[in-house]
């Protein structure tokens, strides 16, 4: 996943990098253990009691751990209608406002969670536990709210402060916005003949090599 332009690098960089990465492998171990579940189950015919609940585990995982890089890139769906009828002043003020009730939301999410860790800590992964043998408990799973949360108010913080720097000129990007942008850039960058001479839009490169 690439590092998001405009915004802070130092420690803030370095987490979205290991949060990254962590969540390629997590999304390829999940693909394994799946693989690994069907297989057993039809081509085997001997189902495996972790295997499920493994898999289910690392989704939350997953899920947790991506949703505050998507915040940090300003990357989530947002329903812009309202926004997109004010300018200037107003429409940064919706923006900031949108960022703190991202901000209120995950908090909230932090401290219910928490106070579900206690009962949480006293279950077991039944499947898990019995598969490898460890007391897999349900907190584990919870712990992923909790650090994604964590996460999510940080980024949300950080990109909200670089907006009102002006160090970014949008808190919510529009992914299907950048790519007409980027299309119609290389459009005009064709049109006008901007293209690297023996590059694939260049036309006399074939001439060029016969006269060769």
């Amino acid at each position: 996943m690439p590092s998001p332009e405009g915004l802070s690098g130092g420690i803030l960089g370095a987490i979205d990098k290991i949060v990254s990465w962590a969540v390629v492998v997590g999304l390829g171990l999940m693909a394994l253990v799946i693989f690994v579940q069907v297989a057993a189950r039809y081509a085997l015919n001997s189902p495996t009691v972790w295997s499920e609940e493994l898999a289910i585990s690392m989704f939350v995982w997953v899920t947790m751990l991506a949703i505050p890089l998507g915040l940090r890139r300003g990357e989530h769906l947002t329903l812009d209608f309202i926004t997109k009828r004010f300018s200037g002043g107003i429409a940064k003020g919706i923006a900031i406002g949108i960022a703190a009730l991202n901000v209120l939301m995950f908090a909230v999410l932090i401290v219910l969670t928490i106070n579900l860790l206690p009962a949480a800590d006293r279950q077991l992964l039944a499947g898990i536990s019995g598969g490898f043998g460890i007391p897999a408990k349900v907190s584990w799973v919870y712990a992923a709210v909790i650090v994604g949360g964590a996460l999510s108010v940080v980024f949300s913080i950080e990109r909200a402060v670089l907006f009102t720097m002006g160090r970014i000129t949008t808190l919510f990007e529009d992914p299907d916005q950048l790519l007409i942008e980027e299309l119609e850039h290389e459009l005009a960058a064709d049109s006008s003949g901007t293209r690297d001479p023996g590059g694939p839009g260049d036309a006399s490169a074939p001439n060029r090599s016969k006269e060769d």
